[in-house]
């Protein structure tokens, strides 16, 4: 990654994400917004020339028709506190979930890989916590596990 420049280092990102299957569009200078099979992220590197250097990614859930904002924010405070694993926050039009992922100077494709597969099965724990409460869109495709 080619810190402090993060404009080039999200255009590598949405580069790399494009190459994997990702509809991408780079959003403002360093962030970039990425679509697949259902799935939503927007990846931002943090990088600084001296030290440790992050990619911020957020996922997002569609809210449901209907669901009652106040409902969408105790569902994202209940996440907060039976997952340990980001930030989870209520939007008006979905659930997001934030998480950083760190590395010094290099960032390899297969540690990337494997972060975004992890933030996607934080989804189905999401989906085990939401129960049947309706407040999130139904996925319409998706990667299967377990």
């Amino acid at each position: 990654m080619p810190a402090p420049d993060e404009a080039r280092a999200a255009s590598l990102l949405a580069g790399y994400l494009l190459a994997r299957g990702w509809t991408v569009r780079l959003a403002g200078e360093s962030q970039v917004e990425a679509r697949r099979d259902g799935e939503q992220l927007a990846l931002e590197p943090v990088l600084d020339a001296a030290g440790l250097d992050r990619v911020i990614v957020t996922r997002r859930w569609a809210v449901a028709a209907g669901a009652a904002p106040a409902a969408l924010e105790a569902l994202a405070l209940e996440l907060n506190e039976r997952l340990n694993v980001g930030q989870f926050r209520a939007a008006p039009d979905a659930l997001e979930f934030q998480a950083s992922l760190a590395f010094l100077d290099t960032l390899e494709p297969r540690l990337l890989d494997a972060f975004l597969a992890y933030t996607a099965e934080v989804g189905l724990a999401v989906r085990r916590v939401e129960g049947d409460r309706g407040l999130l869109a139904p996925v319409e495709s998706g990667p299967g596990s377990r």
